[in-house]
This record gives C-alpha cells, sequence and structure tokens, in this order.
C-alpha cells in the first residue's frame, strides 16, 4: 500500500512540475509577443499618419458616391437597364 502512495505522489509530483514549466515557458512567450506588439503599436503611430492623405481622398471619394448625382445617375442607369 506504500509503494502505491509513493507512486502517485512521485507522479503528481512529476505533474506539476510540468506544469508549471509549461506555465513558465507560455508565460515567457506572452511576454515576448507583448513586447513585440508594443513596437509595433509605438512605430505604427509615425507610419500611419502618411496614410491621411490617401484616407482623405477615399472619404472625398465615398462621398461623392453618396451624393445626390450619384444617386441620380443610379436612378437613370435603373430605368435603362429594366427589360
Amino acid at each position: 500500500m506504500n509503494t502505491i502512495l509513493i507512486i502517485c505522489a512521485v507522479t503528481a509530483t512529476l505533474a506539476f512540475v510540468a506544469l508549471a514549466i509549461q506555465a513558465i515557458l507560455t508565460l515567457q512567450q506572452v511576454r515576448h509577443t507583448a513586447q513585440a506588439v508594443e513596437f509595433l503599436a509605438l512605430n505604427a503611430d509615425g507610419k500611419l499618419t502618411a496614410l491621411d492623405p490617401v484616407m482623405d481622398t477615399l472619404k472625398s471619394v465615398s462621398g461623392a458616391f453618396t451624393s445626390g448625382w450619384f444617386k441620380i445617375a443610379q436612378a437613370a442607369y435603373g430605368l435603362f437597364a429594366r427589360k
């Protein structure tokens, strides 16, 4: 009976040690990932401001599509496209 208890205790201890090692490795990877995301966020801020003219152009183009002229042209096309 004592042998079985010792084997169970050793097995549980080994399983706990393996779990602890895996948790440490996982937390290290999470730390590295968080550092990479922080680096990306700090560097992306300056690069994204360079896209402001492009975004303004896209806003003006989308505004033209939702304007009255586009709706009139769409209605006219709808009249001629019907069979």
